[in-house]
């Protein structure tokens, strides 16, 4: 059962070379519902509190709510304790998912101020005993989620994923910047290069891939096994067709103003659905300019969609988007 797997893990992974990122507060269900209509291989969910998923937290379960799709199915788990995090991975691999995630990426405070997320990097032998107990806990694959170190005087990722295959990752993915300055820093592509000649596990790149041609850069520079795209995928769920098309040497037509204002209705009708009106329109008030990033005047709507309160708002601020000589405006 382990090896089997295991094995469609890592064959889907070669093949498919592309994994969708567990990112908090947007891989939510509403969003993966959206994100499974477009064929992707993987998709995972937002990290989940580990100690909240074995005290059978009701929150916590219903992000752990599964969409539809042949797709493999992944969730991020967070925190500290070997146990906890091994009974927690017990029952995600109960409730149905295909692989989970160690979170050892996190930057947040209230995240590393617990000695979770990056803070994780700083021992490894305490991240090498998580993903040890893990492993041994479930019969599906473990991977982990890390950053090239916990600041740019501490970088060890090489000396940890070692130490994490050695102890039953089947996968790791690196996202080529330390847990300090966040996005502005350039993404170290040389250190992901050296992981995928050091590991015999799959290394997933991770770190500014916005588009195809992003993508296929990053495999061919880095020799990794698949890519994973971060915040290309936000309001772009497009991005999985253009970069699978872009493997396959397929050619890719972006969406249209009318597909792009479909989906985003969409997902805010699953949103609100999901969460409640009031709830649901305070999340799409950060949702919907992602899906319009190339609008001009796109900072208007920014402004104008934090004042919406209903559905219909948000509906009409979208009819105010048009079509003037190929390029999309909001007026």
């Amino acid at each position: 059962m382990i090896i089997m797997k295991t094995s469609l893990f890592i064959k889907t992974l070669l093949e498919k070379k592309l994994i969708l990122p567990p990112l908090s507060g947007f891989t939510d269900f509403p969003y993966r519902l959206i994100l499974s209509d477009f064929s992707p291989p993987f998709i995972t969910t937002e990290m989940v509190k580990t100690r909240a998923v074995i005290e059978h937290n009701d929150k916590t379960l219903s992000m752990l709510r599964k969409e539809n799709g042949p797709h493999l199915k992944g969730a991020q788990i967070l925190g500290s304790d070997p146990v906890i995090m091994a009974k927690a991975a017990q029952k995600i691999q109960d409730i149905g998912f295909d692989f989970v995630d160690i979170n050892m990426g996190c930057t947040v405070k209230k995240v590393t101020s617990k000695g979770e997320g990056i803070s994780l990097m700083k021992d490894e032998g305490h991240a090498s005993a998580i993903v040890k107990a893990v492993s041994n806990a479930v019969s599906i694959p473990v991977t982990a989620k890390l950053r090239t170190g916990f600041s740019v005087d501490s970088i060890n990722v090489l000396s940890l994923s070692e130490k994490l295959a050695s102890n039953g990752a089947k996968a790791i993915t690196i996202h080529g910047r330390t847990g300090e300055k966040k996005f502005c820093q350039k993404v170290d592509m040389d250190i992901i290069r050296e992981a995928t000649k050091l590991l015999t596990i799959p290394v997933i790149a991770n770190g500014g891939i916005f588009s195809a041609d992003d993508a296929v850069k990053m495999l061919e520079y880095t020799s990794a096994s698949a890519v994973m795209p971060g915040r290309g995928i936000l309001g772009n769920p497009w991005l999985i067709t253009e970069i699978t098309n872009a493997f396959e040497n397929k050619p890719y037509k972006p969406p249209s103003l009318k597909e792009k204002k479909e989906i985003c209705k969409k997902h805010l009708g699953y949103i609100c659905e999901y969460y409640g009106e009031r709830t649901g329109i305070l999340k799409m008030r950060k949702i919907t300019p992602w899906y319009f990033s190339t609008c001009r005047n796109i900072k208007y709507l920014r402004r104008d969609v934090q004042e919406a309160k209903t559905i219909d708002n948000i509906n009409k601020l979208l009819d105010k988007i048009i079509e003037e000589n190929n390029t999309s405006i909001y007026k």
